[in-house]
């Protein structure tokens, strides 16, 4: 959230803009830049750790936005292909923007679980978008839970109980109860919207669909994240000992903070 905050305006605006992205694509000298495929098969897009700049070895003498772009956001060398690739996915799917891809699937597409699938599968097509990412995203707009007013933009129609993130967090919950099924995304996914099914969230909290995987999901992410569980004031780990006596038996087995000794 640092780097995100941290960025100028104008690349902010740019690297948000599908528009301003294709006409980067469209003016620049690297083939390279100009199809998802190429990006993903072709681009070996790095950085210059000691001069902080975008580099690769394919075209080092042009300067590609690309190569601009990985030194504004401030992650991985390879980073930057990332916006191109998000608006080049559209643009080689027919859609001039994300509304117009939702429109597109709500229009050829009938069932509610399969529009959530065909848009999980149309960002997947971008570099470094893979089922969590895309889940991370689609769940933003789509689930009425994670909506700041109750109202997604995007959740009329659309089976979004089906974006789950798993991420590490999850995985180690999982690996603590002695998850022993198949480690692919939709099986892991499976399972826990299977554990959500039990849990009536509308009890835990006024307002919350009482069944929403989305929300089970990062429960356990931050149950399991030790650091942002550490960040938290009102987190139980900044209690002591007797935190822990009432904490139920099972759940503090699996608890990462739990104090080595009884």
């Amino acid at each position: 959230m640092g780097i995100l905050r941290g960025i100028d305006p104008d690349s902010a605006q740019e690297i948000a803009s599908m528009a301003r992205l294709l006409s980067l694509v469209d003016d620049c000298e690297c083939s390279h830049a100009q199809s998802t495929e190429a990006l993903r098969l072709h681009c070996d897009l790095t950085k210059d750790l000691a001069r902080g700049e975008g580099i690769c070895e394919t075209n080092p003498t042009v300067s590609c936005h690309l190569k601009r772009h990985t030194v504004v956001l401030r992650r991985y060398g390879h980073f930057g292909k990332m916006p191109t690739s998000i608006a080049l996915a559209l643009r080689e799917q027919g859609a001039a923007s994300l509304p117009v891809l939702l429109d597109n699937i709500m229009r050829s597409v009938r069932d509610p679980h399969d529009r959530a699938l065909a848009l999980e599968a149309s960002l997947s097509r971008a570099w470094r978008v893979s089922q969590k990412i895309a889940s991370m995203f689609l769940s933003a707009i789509c689930n009425p839970d994670i909506a700041l007013d109750g109202v997604a933009p995007w959740q009329d129609g659309i089976d979004w109980c089906h974006f789950v993130v798993i991420d590490t967090n999850v995985d180690l919950f999982l690996a603590a109860v002695g998850y022993r099924g198949i480690m692919t995304y939709d099986a892991r996914r499976a399972y826990i919207q299977a554990l959500a099914r039990d849990i009536d969230l509308s009890v835990i909290s006024k307002g919350l669909q009482p069944y929403n995987p989305r929300i089970v999901q990062q429960a356990l992410y931050l149950f399991m994240s030790t650091a942002n569980r550490k960040s938290l004031a009102r987190d139980c780990a900044h209690q002591g000992a007797l935190a822990c006596a009432a904490c139920p038996s099972l759940v503090r087995q699996i608890c990462p903070l739990r104090p080595s000794t009884p």
